[in-house]
Order: C-alpha cells, then structure tokens, then sequence
C-alpha cells in the first residue's frame, strides 16, 4: 500500500469513527441527563418516605434522610461498557467503509501507475540505443563534439527521470541493496556538480560511512537534493555535505521555503519561477521509503534549508 494510500485511509477511518463517537457522545449525553433525572426523582420520594417514617417512630437522626443523594456510578459504569462496544464493534466497521471508499482511487491509481511502468519501460530501448550509438561515434571521432555531449547529457537526463518515474510508481517494489561507501559516492557526484556548476561552491566534509542501499536509489536521492540546493541557491552561496552521527547533511544558503512539511507532495513547487517538475522530491521520498532512510527538513525563508538523511 503507498504512502498516499495509507494517509487516505487513515483520514476516511477517523472520519467514519469520529462520526460513530459524536454520535455516542450525544446519545450518552441524554441517557445521563435522563437516568440522573430518574435518580434524582426515585431519592426524592424515597427520602421524604424515609423521613416521614422516622419522624413518625421518633427515631433520632432523621436529618440523615434529607442529606442523602444519589448514586450515579451504574450511570457511569454503564457509558463506559456503551463505550467499549462501540469501539470494539464499529472500530472495524470504520476500517471497511474506509477500505471501500478508496477502492476506486486505489484501482484508478493502480491504472495510472501500470501504464506509467509501461511507458518508462518502452521508451528505455530507444534511449539505451541513442546512448550506444553516441558513445559508439564519440569514441571514433578525434574531439569531442559539443553537439554530441548535449546529446549523451540529454539522454542521460531521460535515464534519470525514468527512474524515478518508476520510483513514485512502484513505491513498494522490491530492490537490491548493498553495501556501499557513501563517501567515495558523494565526492563522485559533488565532482559532477562541480563541472556542470563551475562559479558554484561546495564543501564536502563525508567520513566514510558504510550503509546498505539500492546504489542507483541512493544516487538519484543526493543528486536530486544537490539539484534542488542549486536551484534554490541565492548569489552561488556556499553547499555544504557532511556527515554527523550516521547522517548525511545537506545544507544550502537559499531562499528556504515557506512550508517544508509539502515538499515532498506530488507537483508541489514553492517557486514556479526555476524550471521543474515538481515531481524530484516526491520520488525521492519514494526511494528513501524502500530502501528504510529517514529524512528530516529544515527550513527558514531568506536563511536556508537543512536536510537530514538518517541511516539509522
């Protein structure tokens, strides 16, 4: 079940549980006001017979009868058992209904997902062969033509977005982890940045860390977050990427943004003026999800953004 399922779920089940409850809560109410009502009405006779009846023998104490009052616990005791059978009985209730409310999402979302997986997967041999056949041409050409590169850098950037396509639409899909050395894979992607952004200054401070992660996951994931750093970056301020307690941290200087906790939502974008998709981070969630990684989001507009990979 994907993550968007989960949370679709969760709401339908507390609205159709809160519904069940606000409805107790009014029933109990006025089986309170009635029982103590009835309560109330049985002491009053029962005290003024009593008290008659002591007068009437002369029996010391009869102000005894007149402070009496009445006993509400069965009331109380009664509520709460209501209350345990109503969850224990509409609990599940609310769990179906939630279920069978997102049953077309979920098949529409499937749908979606499939023909996705299906397009990624057709447009992957015609790309692999504008890859070969470049390569193939590079080798055998005496320079390096720029229109060329544009073309192998292109086609590369169609690789990239395929996997992550098939990222957000195979969330749950299975992956093959191993054990590799983020170190040695952060300096070859900073490396990578750096020759694409020349005038743009990064310090990279990575201990050697071993974690177990799908290799191509975990490259797309800091490329991606690279990527958004230097976007986002205000006057080519200095990118930080460094280790801290098993984590990998990425710090910017940017422009920060207003609301964090929506980044990672689907076609969500801050600034629609920088070129994108909306889609980077949504399928690096996705990616983080499979492979077990935490993420933590630090944001201050006009300060910067912290990003924080916990392979714990």
């Amino acid at each position: 079940m994907k993550r968007y399922e989960r949370n679709s779920i969760l709401r339908f089940f507390g609205v159709f549980i809160g519904a069940f409850m606000l409805m107790f809560v009014v029933l109990a109410t006025l089986y309170y006001f009635y029982e103590s009502d009835r309560l109330n009405n049985d002491l009053e006779v029962d005290i003024q017979m009593n008290y008659i009846d002591c007068m009437k023998f002369q029996l010391e104490d009869c102000q005894k009868y007149q402070n009496a009052t009445a006993d509400f616990t069965p009331i109380y005791i009664h509520i709460f058992y209501a209350f345990i059978l109503i969850v224990l009985l509409f609990a599940p209730i609310s769990f179906f209904l939630a279920l069978y409310a997102l049953k077309p999402v979920r098949l529409a979302s499937t749908m979606i997902d499939n023909f996705i997986a299906n397009i990624v997967h057709d447009i992957n041999t015609p790309i692999a062969t504008i890859m070969l056949n470049a390569k193939s041409i590079l080798r055998k050409s005496q320079e390096a033509p720029k229109k060329l590169l544009r073309i192998l850098s292109s086609a590369k950037q169609l690789t990239d977005m395929q996997h992550d396509l098939l990222a957000l639409a195979d969330e749950n899909g299975e992956i093959e982890k191993e054990n590799i050395d983020l170190k040695s894979l952060s300096e070859e992607i900073v490396e990578g940045f750096k020759l694409q952004y020349p005038s743009q200054a990064f310090e990279e401070r990575v201990e050697e860390l071993k974690v177990e992660v799908n290799m191509v996951d975990m490259r797309r994931i800091i490329q991606n977050l690279l990527s958004n750093a230097v976007k986002y970056n205000r006057d080519e301020n200095l990118i930080k990427i460094y280790t801290k307690n098993q984590n990998l941290i990425i710090e910017d200087q940017g422009k920060g943004m207003a609301h964090p906790e929506k980044v990672f939502e689907k076609n969500y974008r801050e600034d629609y003026s920088i070129q994108g998709n909306g889609l980077g981070l949504a399928s690096v969630l996705a990616m983080l999800e499979r492979n077990n990684i935490d993420i933590e989001v630090k944001s201050e507009l006009n300060v910067g953004t912290i990003i924080i990979l916990n392979f714990r």
